[in-house]
């Protein structure tokens, strides 16, 4: 039909055309239009080591999936890849997760690549910071320290605490010849003096038996150094001479220290055979298998020692909080080693507004207490000093009195390289090599080295 015939055809018989126009007019808008105009189902991946505060997290979130409608997922780790897999796929620009739960001492490596999304408007709107104790805070939330620029809330509180054998702590027989040779009572102890002489007392090869167990790995994580410094700080040691100045010969290397390293010796000799490699682990096993009176361990790892199915003592064994020491001059200081993660977003997230909104459900109280009553640690004061914490969890006591002591080391970006020097010098001394003096002298002289590279002393 040529075009000029068109007003004819409709004039004589079109009306039948004309209802059809009509209706498929009508029907046209009738079809919905195309699913790129509803909003797009979000999934948030959380980062975190393969452990099971991560897999209790994610059981968690189910809750905020039902309340939201955002679906949560992991990517977890182990421990000895996670710090390489997450900074990998920082360098990329482009990552596989929304949220990550970077160590402490990650943070400023983490932000100073520009890596986390800064949260300081946020969390001044959303968080009471007054809830967690100003340590957890700075560890795991801000940076640089005194800034006030946060990058994470508090995720899983973790710090260093002791494993022991009640058993052997209260046979009559053990505490009246631990009298008799020492001249006080056995009991857990209150300083690390007296963890010294237990852990000789202990110490008895022909039984395989020893004193104690601790990390001496020569690691930059999960090694040495981890385990050291709370002993070195309440022995009144310093890292440096402050966060501005940050000078490290002759503060690192007082008298104070040399007292620390020596004494951090000393306890060596009461391990078990093979300790200078003991890491987690190796830890671990010595406290289950029953070949060590006491343990030092990060607190999220108790559960492996009171699960019958992997302990061997798993009803004879109690926790205490690291010991107090008393520096050169006789006064007594007490700091508790300080691990855990905070919960931060990853700057290249396309996600942002609901990973935030992931975030504001986690630092719910409701939250944190379901995260408590499943035995797992929260630096949340409105938990911690509610009684009813002290009942959830054998360690909760210890998390308690340890709260107010937390202490932490470097944040900087450099702190892997000079971690691993700490440890690998303490191990070195810790075998004989060298001397605890010449161990603190040279990771003294190292430390400034790194930051004198690093640039700190010209700016």
């Amino acid at each position: 039909m040529s075009p000029d015939m068109l007003p004819l055809f409709f004039e004589r018989g079109g009306s039948e055309m004309r209802r059809a126009l009509t209706a498929l007019i009508a029907l046209c808008f009738l079809i919905p239009l195309p699913a790129a105009s509803a909003k797009e189902k979000v999934t948030l991946t959380i980062m975190w080591a393969d452990w099971e505060p991560a897999h209790l997290l994610l059981k968690l979130a189910e809750e905020f999936t039902k309340e939201t409608g955002i679906e949560v997922r992991g990517n977890f780790v182990p421990w000895p890849q996670y710090h390489d897999k997450m900074f990998v796929e920082f360098a990329s620009r482009k990552t596989s997760f929304d949220i990550c739960l970077p160590d402490s001492q990650w943070i400023g490596e983490a932000v100073e690549g520009g890596h986390l999304l800064e949260l300081t408007d946020w969390i001044k709107e959303k968080v009471d910071l007054n809830n967690y104790p100003e340590m957890v805070i700075k560890s795991y939330s801000e940076y640089p320290d005194g800034s006030g620029r946060y990058y994470g809330v508090p995720g899983l509180l973790d710090f260093v605490l002791f494993a022991y054998r009640k058993d052997l702590f209260e046979d009559p027989k053990e505490k009246e010849e631990f009298k008799k040779r020492y001249g006080y009572e056995l009991k857990v102890p209150e300083t690390w003096e007296q963890l010294r002489d237990i852990a000789e007392f202990f110490t008895r090869p022909e039984q395989n038996l020893y004193g104690i167990a601790m990390w001496q790995a020569p690691l930059a994580t999960a090694g040495l150094v981890d385990e050291f410094l709370g002993l070195f700080w309440s022995k009144g040691g310093r890292l440096w001479s402050g966060y501005e100045d940050k000078k490290v010969v002759g503060y690192l290397n007082d008298e104070a220290g040399y007292e620390a390293a020596k004494l951090w010796v000393e306890l060596y000799k009461f391990h078990p055979p093979g300790a200078a490699n003991y890491s987690v682990d190796e830890v671990l096993t010595a406290m289950q298998q029953g070949l060590v009176a006491m343990a030092a361990i990060y607190a999220a790892f108790y559960p492996a020692l009171t699960d019958p199915k992997k302990s061997r003592y798993a009803d004879k064994i109690g926790f205490f909080m690291s010991p107090a020491a008393v520096d050169p001059s006789g006064k007594k200081h007490h700091y508790v080693q300080l691990g855990g993660q905070g919960m931060s977003i990853s700057a290249y997230t396309p996600h942002k507004e609901e990973a935030l909104k992931f975030l504001e459900w986690w630092i719910r109280e409701e939250t944190q207490w379901k995260f408590a009553e499943a035995g797992q640690i929260t630096p949340d004061k409105r938990v911690v000093y509610d009684d009813r914490f002290l009942k959830l969890a054998p360690i909760n006591e210890v998390v308690r009195k340890s709260l107010p002591l937390l202490r932490d080391f470097w944040e900087i970006p450099e702190y892997n390289e000079m971690a691993e020097y700490m440890s690998r010098k303490l191990n070195q001394a810790c075998l004989g090599q060298i001397t605890p003096k010449e161990a603190m002298d040279d990771i003294a002289r190292r430390h400034e080295e790194i930051l004198r590279a690093a640039g700190y002393y010209g700016r």
